[in-house]
C-alpha cells in the first residue's frame, strides 16, 4: 500500500501520468487537456489542466506551457491558478516559468480555445467524460 501511495504522489508531482487529449492546433501550436484533472465544484466553478506545445520557442524560450485553469461557469470567466513553462514540448526539459499565484479573473471570449475548454469544464451530466 505504501508503494502505491508513493507512486501516486510522484505521478502528481511530475505530471508524468497526465493523460493529455488533443483539443486543437493552429499556427504550429497544439492545445491538449487532461480530462482526468477536471474538478467541478458545488459553487459552479471548474478546474482543469491544459497544455500548449509551441511550434517554435516563445519569447521566454519555452516550447510547452501547462496551465491550471479555473472557470466561473455562471459568469463565463476564467483565471489561471498555476502556470509552468518548459524548454521542451510535453513538459520536458528545464522548468523556465513557475507561476503559482492566481491570476486576475478575465472574460472567456467566444471563438477561442478557452471557450472550447470552458464548454468541456462546465458541462454537467453523464456526457461529462
Amino acid at each position: 500500500m505504501r508503494w502505491l501511495l508513493l507512486a501516486a504522489a510522484m505521478c502528481l508531482h511530475t505530471w508524468a501520468c497526465a493523460e493529455w487529449t488533443y483539443l486543437s492546433s493552429a499556427d504550429g501550436d497544439t492545445i491538449l487537456i487532461d480530462r482526468g484533472t477536471l474538478v467541478q465544484n458545488k459553487n459552479r466553478n471548474s478546474t482543469i489542466w491544459m497544455l500548449t506545445n509551441y511550434g517554435s520557442p516563445t519569447a521566454q524560450s519555452v516550447l510547452s506551457v501547462a496551465k491550471w485553469v479555473e472557470f466561473d461557469c455562471d459568469r463565463s470567466r476564467y483565471r489561471y491558478r498555476a502556470l509552468y513553462g518548459y524548454e521542451g514540448q510535453m513538459q520536458t526539459g528545464a522548468k523556465l516559468i513557475n507561476m503559482t499565484e492566481y491570476s486576475q479573473w478575465d472574460v472567456v471570449n467566444h471563438g477561442t480555445v478557452l471557450k472550447n475548454i470552458q464548454l468541456i469544464a462546465c458541462l454537467r451530466g453523464p456526457l461529462l467524460r
